[in-house]
């Protein structure tokens, strides 16, 4: 490969990774407009303003505020999740929980707005619940029946209220970190096969398996 195309294969990724971080931002503060003000308040000045990014280069991606909520809701798609329902061992329920953070992160998701559009009437907001909320619905409820078959889980358990504390748990999370509590003991203990909190990979991952510790008990028969 010679010199210059070396270069080009280098600057490609780089500039892949600025439009990503810039649609990011773009994506999260439509949102939060939209949660805030309605989706009448959604203006691409408004947008620029909460998301630090010109006008001029939102523009060059979208034509208009209705293009960014189409955006929206396109971005709020689950992807890759197993067609059947794991076995129900507590490993599992654990995964979920990390898939479920995994998303949030990967996606760069504002969570507080995501629990406020939960509870949202508004019809635009339905239907990315209907995207956000069903894959992981079905999944929760797929998981608990087959417990439930296996003689593992009591019987009757309601996905829809476990998935809405799973959702709340994390909405707090973040209230927390805002509040810089986020050293609370219940945070930062060691979990299983960890000897302190900096031996976990990420926060976020420890809050899942404390979430594991405290819901799993609850499944049981």
């Amino acid at each position: 490969m010679d010199t210059a195309s070396g270069l080009l294969a280098s600057v490609a990724p780089r500039a892949k990774r600025r439009r990503e971080a810039t649609d990011r931002k773009l994506m999260k503060a439509t949102l939060q407009i939209a949660v805030e003000r309605g989706i009448s308040g959604v203006t691409i000045e408004e947008v620029a303003r909460r998301s630090g990014v010109a006008k001029t280069t939102i523009y060059r991606r979208y034509h208009n505020a209705n293009d960014l909520l189409r955006e929206i809701s396109a971005r709020y798609l689950v992807h890759d999740m197993p067609t059947e329902p794991p076995s129900p061992t507590r490993e599992h329920f654990t995964q979920m929980l990390r898939q479920l953070v995994d998303w949030v992160q990967d996606n760069d998701i504002d969570i507080k707005s995501v629990g406020i559009v939960l509870s949202s009437e508004a019809e635009f907001f339905r239907h990315i619940v209907d995207q956000v909320v069903t894959p992981w619905l079905e999944m929760l409820t797929a998981f608990l029946r087959r417990g439930a078959r296996e003689g593992v889980f009591r019987q009757g358990l309601d996905g829809r209220l476990l998935l809405s504390t799973i959702i709340g748990s994390l909405v707090a999370y973040e209230a927390i970190g805002e509040t810089g509590a986020v050293s609370s003991d219940w945070m930062h203990a060691p979990v299983d096969g960890a000897t302190s909190a900096t031996d976990a990979t990420d926060v976020k991952t420890l809050w899942a398996d404390h979430m594991a510790d405290l819901l799993w008990p609850a499944l049981l028969k």
